[in-house]
């Protein structure tokens, strides 16, 4: 989540940063503009690029507890197996 954060503030600066640039002056340049737009291009890009890694990390977190519980239960039943060989 503090990727997601970082990520986002820097949007908001860049659009901070701009605002100014666009309202204090009678006229925008074009090279403004594309910087702005490329700006926001990024940030968006960014943005989804957390989304994903988010996904695949709940996937992955989901994965590990379906394995940490399959063992388990392998555990205890090769404990119940030896047991039941033990008498």
């Amino acid at each position: 989540m503090s990727r997601f954060s970082t990520l986002r503030t820097l949007g908001i600066v860049l659009v901070a940063v701009a605002l100014p640039l666009v309202a204090g002056c009678g006229g925008v340049s074009q090279e403004e503009m594309d910087a702005l737009e490329v700006s926001r291009q990024a940030t968006v890009a960014a943005e989804e690029k957390v989304n994903e890694l988010q996904a695949k990390k709940a996937r992955l977190e989901r994965k590990l507890a379906e394995r940490q519980a399959t063992k388990k239960a392998l555990e205890d039943k090769l404990a119940a197996t030896k047991q039941n060989l033990a008498k």
